[in-house]
């Protein structure tokens, strides 16, 4: 398996090209910037190695908590962590999951402390909606973009191990 060295090479390497094939599909630039930068992403912090105690991980800072029943949950180089189809879908479901009911929770606890309304059900539904309404918001173009960049840093890394591990047994062999 290559080295998270080289891991960050290759995605540093992926993210030109990337830019470059999204803008000859879209001719977007925006869409362009977007799958490198989900890419970048995808490489650095949103990667496959998040089920284990890696770089990827320990870049999310204190943040990486947010990390622990994942990684609890998904066995390490499994096709749930790094599979090429599922793997990337699983992390983004995740994360979108996490993410959004904290943000939730933090709208109904700033309407209660601010606003002095009563706690009920409905006060963290309205802050759900207000959420997802802001991501709904953003054009479908550029949901598509993000993912295609996440999924190619993802799918990069696995395929990078892939590789180093088949070259490995070769030479084993030898």
């Amino acid at each position: 398996m290559p080295s998270a060295r080289t891991h960050d090479r290759i995605t540093i390497a992926c993210a030109a090209p990337t830019a470059a094939l999204v803008w000859l599909v879209t001719r977007d630039p925006a869409a362009a910037a977007v799958a490198a930068a989900g890419l970048l992403l995808g490489g650095f912090m949103f990667g496959p190695d998040l089920d284990i105690d890696s770089k990827q991980y320990r870049r999310w800072g204190p943040l990486r908590a947010l990390w622990l029943p994942y990684r609890w949950a998904i066995p390490h180089r499994s096709r749930l962590s790094h599979g090429v189809l599922f793997g990337t879908a699983i992390r983004v479901v995740y994360f979108l999951v996490v993410v959004g009911a904290l943000v939730t929770v933090a709208i109904a606890v700033r309407d209660v402390y601010l606003y002095r309304l009563p706690v009920t059900l409905d006060l963290a539904w309205q802050g759900a909606e207000r959420v997802w309404a802001t991501v709904a918001g953003i054009a479908p173009r550029y949901h598509v973009a993000a993912f295609v960049g996440l999924w190619l840093g993802a799918a990069s890394h696995t395929l990078a191990d892939i590789v180093g591990s088949t070259l490995k047994a070769i030479w084993n062999a030898l």
